[in-house]
C-alpha cells in the first residue's frame, strides 16, 4: 500500500520542482513559442510605439458621404473581440506547420506591421466617434472600448491586415484542415464588417488593410524571407557552441 502511494504521488507531481510543462506547450517545438513571442513584441512595439509622435502629427478624417451611412450596431463587437482569439490559436497553428512556412508567415507578418507603422505616422487619421446613448451590455461594452482605444492608428485597419495574414497563412498549411483555412476566409469578411458597424474604422481602412496583408505576403515570398530567421538560428547555435 504504502508502495502505492508513493508511485501515485510522484505520478501527481509531488515534487514541484520536477513537473513537466503542460502537455499544451510541449505539443508545440520552442520555434513556434518564440516566433510567437517576437512576433506579438514587434505588433506592440507598432501599435504603442507609433502614440509616441503622433501627438505632435496633424491628424486628418478622410469620412465620407458613405461612412456616415454605415449604422452603429454595437453587437459586432462580438465579432471584433473574437478577432483576438481567433489571431492567437491560428498564428500558433501556422507557425507550428514547419519551420520554412512558419517562419516566412512570421517574417510577412512583421513586414505588414512595418508597413503599417509608416502609414500610421506618414498618414496619421483620427475620427470623431458618435456618442454612445443607448443602454444595455452592448452598449456599455462599446463605451468600455471607446475609453480605452484612443481614436488613432485607422489606416490601414490591423484587425484586418491580421485577419487576412491569417487566412493567408493558414491556406498553404497541410496540417490545418481545409475547412478551417475557409472559416478564416469567413470570418475575415465579418471582421470587415465588424470594424465598420462598431465605428472603428473608415471605409477607406478596410481595403487597405486587404492590400497591406497581401503586400506583405507577397514581399516575404519573393524575397525568401524565411531566410532570416534560419540565419539567426544558425548564429545563435554556433554562439552556444563557443560558450
Amino acid at each position: 500500500m504504502k508502495e502505492k502511494r508513493t508511485a501515485k504521488k510522484m505520478r501527481g507531481g509531488g515534487n514541484p520542482e520536477k513537473r513537466e510543462p503542460s502537455k499544451f506547450f510541449r505539443r508545440f517545438p520552442p520555434y513556434v513559442w518564440i516566433s510567437f513571442a517576437l512576433v506579438f513584441s514587434f505588433q506592440m512595439t507598432v501599435f504603442y510605439g507609433s502614440h509616441v509622435f503622433l501627438p505632435y502629427l496633424p491628424k486628418y478624417c478622410p469620412i465620407t458621404w458613405l461612412d456616415l451611412q454605415i449604422p452603429l450596431v454595437p453587437e459586432w463587437l462580438v465579432v471584433y473581440f473574437l478577432s483576438y482569439l481567433s489571431w492567437t490559436v491560428t498564428v500558433i497553428l501556422i507557425l507550428s506547420e514547419n519551420k520554412n512556412h512558419g517562419y516566412r508567415f512570421a517574417m510577412a507578418y512583421v513586414t505588414s506591421l512595418a508597413i503599417s507603422g509608416v502609414f500610421f505616422l506618414a498618414w496619421p487619421l483620427t475620427m470623431e466617434r458618435p456618442e454612445v446613448t443607448g443602454t444595455g451590455f452592448f452598449y456599455d461594452w462599446l463605451r468600455f472600448l471607446y475609453a480605452v482605444d484612443e481614436p488613432v492608428n485607422f489606416f490601414p485597419s490591423l484587425h484586418v491586415v491580421f485577419s487576412y495574414m491569417c487566412f493567408r497563412g493558414s491556406l498553404g498549411c497541410r496540417k490545418i484542415p481545409r475547412a478551417y483555412a475557409i472559416g478564416q476566409g469567413v470570418f475575415l469578411i465579418l471582421v470587415c464588417f465588424s470594424v465598420l458597424f462598431v465605428k472603428q474604422h473608415f471605409l477607406i481602412d478596410v481595403p487597405a488593410g486587404l492590400a497591406v496583408g497581401e503586400i506583405a505576403w507577397q514581399i516575404a515570398r519573393l524575397s525568401r524571407a524565411e531566410r532570416f530567421p534560419f540565419l539567426l538560428e544558425r548564429a545563435f547555435k554556433k554562439e552556444k557552441k563557443r560558450s
